[in-house]
């Protein structure tokens, strides 16, 4: 093939790597990318037998302010899309920027590691190539990080990153561990389908709606009075713990312990509706 040692690798074809392509290709500075899966989309494309998206997965964020800054995403889009039109968005933007033709699908990376002022790259394939420098976006989710308990559970046991569907449910006693975003996306799921559901945290977090006052939580935050720092979290607190969540321990859950905003946020206000209806029920940290 022809020399590769004046151009970029992009490791990845989802969102920050069709954004890095878009860059390059803007500037006009020669780059590939490769990926292992067989389209664009990365985590979003749920055909991927080896990607952690669910059935029930939509964007945490507005639309309004998820968008590409160049290529925002349709006006006839929701306010939080679901994961198909999240995918569709990521190739609609690597269509406008014609990186098909720059992208190598099926392809993995098995080692990068610098040679002479350049990147030498062995793909999966043990092909060599030399680059001028490399861009990692291969993400973040797709390998579980699994706790390791003193005792052995007998019953089933999955990884977020393995789950797809909330049918897995049906009839069973679950217990969802931990309340990331996914966790409480997926607790949800347990508490329509499961014959009992439960949801393990190891402290209190904060609880923010998707939406404040009609808007879209960030927008309200984005077009709302700009207040300075040292008040912001202040007003911001009383706002959720006074007029819009109220006191989480009529939820059975545990204060945080933090102040709003030093550790990331839930944004979900399902759960507390299905914890409220008593169609899941909080459980403190395992121990074993």
């Amino acid at each position: 093939m022809a020399s590769t040692s004046n151009k970029f690798l992009v490791i990845g074809a989802g969102p920050s790597g069709i954004a890095a392509g878009a860059a390059l290709k803007q500037q006009q500075i020669p780059f590939d990318i490769v990926d292992k899966g067989s389209q664009v989309g990365g985590i979003w494309d749920i055909s991927r037998p080896d990607g952690p998206m669910y059935k029930s997965c939509h964007f945490i964020s507005s639309r309004t302010l998820s968008g590409f800054p160049d290529f925002p995403m349709p006006d006839d889009y929701p306010d939080y899309p679901n994961h198909r039109l999240i995918l569709q968005y990521i190739q609609s933007y690597a269509t406008h920027h014609r990186l098909h033709p720059y992208i190598q699908f099926n392809t993995t990376v098995h080692q990068v590691t610098p040679e002479n002022n350049l990147w030498k790259v062995t793909l999966g394939n043990n092909e060599v190539r030399l680059y001028k420098g490399v861009i990692v976006a291969n993400g973040r989710e797709w390998y579980p990080s699994v706790p390791a308990y003193d005792t052995v559970f007998e019953g089933e046991t999955m990884h977020t990153q393995q789950y797809k569907s909330p049918d897995i449910f049906t009839g069973k006693r679950v217990l969802i561990v931990g309340a990331g975003n996914s966790g409480c996306d997926i607790a949800c799921d347990a508490a329509t389908h499961a014959g009992k559901a439960f949801i393990s945290m190891r402290r209190g977090y904060y609880f923010i709606p998707k939406y404040l006052f009609g808007k879209p939580t960030d927008v309200f935050a984005h077009e709302g009075p700009q207040l300075p720092d040292w008040l912001e979290k202040p007003v911001f607190s009383f706002l959720l713990n006074k007029i819009v969540v109220g006191n989480l321990k009529q939820y059975g859950l545990p204060k945080p312990d933090h102040q709003l905003l030093q550790s990331h946020p839930i944004i979900n206000y399902q759960l507390l509706h299905y914890l409220g209806h008593g169609d899941i029920q909080y459980k403190p940290d395992i121990v074993s």
